[in-house]
């Protein structure tokens, strides 16, 4: 087996052959490129999710019992007239 310098020399030699390859390089801005996005749009989405999901679930289950005792809920309309007013420039 080499010894450890000569391996270090080796593997240093290897990266310095890789960088010169446009391939790699395009491929390596790319990962810098994704993960600078990815750092910047993330946001945490558990807090949101268990928040939003316990809205969800109230919610629900209140739709459900005001069916079952027979009340009304909010008119929900399907197929709404088209107004020019509702257009967006």
């Amino acid at each position: 087996m080499h010894p450890m310098s000569q391996l270090d020399q080796l593997r240093r030699q290897m990266a310095e052959e890789l960088t010169q390859i446009p391939q790699y390089r395009a491929l390596k801005s790319m990962e810098r490129f994704i993960a600078e996005l990815s750092a910047i749009y993330e946001t945490p989405i558990e807090p949101l999710e268990v928040s939003a999901g316990e809205d969800s679930n109230k919610k629900i289950a209140q739709a459900i019992e005001s069916h079952l005792r027979g009340e009304s809920g909010p008119a929900i309309v399907k197929n709404a007239a088209y107004l020019p007013v509702h257009r967006v420039a």
